[in-house]
């Protein structure tokens, strides 16, 4: 058995192998391209098959061409790698020398990088796209609130989200406090039918835009550059819209062709998007995590606890997967409104005084553990089912409590 690390780079990588014994036998560095990865095929191809090789990084294309080629691939989290550093200074040959000696020595924190199928992978790019679009509008959008602020802030208040399709056609049409007074009643009912609102009190709404676009504001003494500037950035944010709802429509399509959608749908709270998070973040690769805790601290949804002598503090865990954690905080929330034992749950933890976000946090907890199970036996969710289970688990006066 030999034992590779590989200390990633952009342009670089550099590539130490131990022996089992622990002594260096290859040390070299290659370039990241084609050249390079067939440099190193040709290095490691005359050392034992059973080779394994541990790396920084989960993604990219060094560590699909290992995979693809066959190779055992594991991976060290760059922040458990600096604290496991002789000293502080960095050095690439040192850091790929250490990555073989974790490997080697099967430090807790090497672990086997998880295998995911093609499916999966498309789900993990298209979900960070989609969030990527989210937080680019949410980001945008906040700059467009910004300067209506700074000139016309009744358009802030015509409609909760201004950076919406309804909210850009009603700027463009009335860019400026001026013009906005211009619109009357018949104008703006015209306005809100055409671009499709659906409120059923659609006069309340007219006569309440009405009364906003008609209230005394002050007013900029100079506003062509801020109406300028918010024009630019209408059709950016038109844009961004319909990349977002075109990439959840292409997440929403591909997530039931997975063979796993089927159970997954059956769980309260984990349709739409939520489903498809969940099963681009926890995967479907069964052996990833072998218990339901596991699951859980990678979730983050269960605290850690630090214990020094005779003190014990039990912290929120920040170390965790943070896409995991917003899919299964996404998946308690909305399963409070499908599932009797879930909103129950929540209520008995309002009761005891934690917070709402606390109060979600467990009971995302309290819902990993029935998820990992259903993920071991790919078995759908049942409540029934799942009801009885916890009556025999738990004392009747803790079911009381919570219900």
């Amino acid at each position: 058995m030999y034992f590779m690390g590989i200390d990633w780079a952009d342009e670089k990588h550099d590539i130490c192998v131990l022996d089992p014994q622990g002594k260096v036998i290859r040390e070299f560095d290659i370039s990241h391209d084609q050249r390079g990865f067939d440099i190193l095929r040709k290095r490691i191809a005359r050392l034992d098959d059973t080779i394994k090789i541990n790396i920084e990084r989960s993604d990219g294309l060094l560590v699909d061409w290992l995979i693809r080629n066959g190779y055992a691939v594991h991976l060290t989290p760059p922040l458990s790698l600096h604290h496991r550093r002789p000293r502080r200074s960095k050095n690439d040959k040192g850091d790929a020398y250490l990555l073989a000696h974790l490997l080697r020595i099967e430090d807790s924190e090497c672990r086997p990088l998880a295998q995911r199928s093609d499916l999966v992978e498309k789900l993990r790019q298209l979900l960070r796209a989609h969030d990527d679009m989210m937080q680019e509008q949410r980001r945008q959008g906040n700059r467009l609130i910004y300067l209506l602020k700074q000139y016309y802030p009744a358009a802030v208040k015509l409609f909760c989200q201004p950076y919406r399709l309804i909210g850009l056609a009603f700027l463009e049409r009335y860019p400026t406090p001026e013009l906005g007074r211009t619109a009357t009643v018949e104008d703006l009912r015209q306005f809100l039918h055409e671009n499709h609102y659906g409120s059923r009190k659609i006069e309340d709404k007219v006569l309440e835009m009405h009364q906003l676009l008609q209230a005394p504001a002050p007013t900029a003494g100079m506003q062509d550059g801020l109406v300028i500037h918010v024009q630019v950035l209408i059709p950016l944010l038109r844009h961004i819209y319909h990349s977002r709802t075109d990439l959840r429509n292409r997440i929403l399509q591909a997530f039931p062709t997975h063979p796993d959608s089927v159970w997954w749908q059956t769980i309260p709270g984990a349709q739409s998007l939520t489903g498809a998070r969940l099963l681009a973040w926890i995967g479907d690769d069964r052996s990833r995590f072998p218990s339901a805790n596991s699951l859980q601290a990678t979730a983050g949804t269960v605290p850690v606890t630090r214990r020094s002598g005779k003190s014990k503090s039990v912290e929120f865990r920040t170390g965790c997967s943070h896409k995991l954690r917003k899919a299964a905080d996404d998946l308690a929330r909305q399963s409070v409104k499908k599932s009797g034992w879930a909103r129950a749950y929540y209520d008995a933890q309002i009761a005891r005084g934690h917070n709402p976000a606390r109060a979600y946090r467990a009971l995302a907890n309290r819902w990993l553990s029935v998820v990992w199970k259903l993920w071991q036996t790919r078995s759908a969710y049942d409540e029934h089912v799942h009801l009885a289970n916890r009556l025999k688990s738990q004392p009747k006066a803790e079911l009381q409590r919570a219900g």
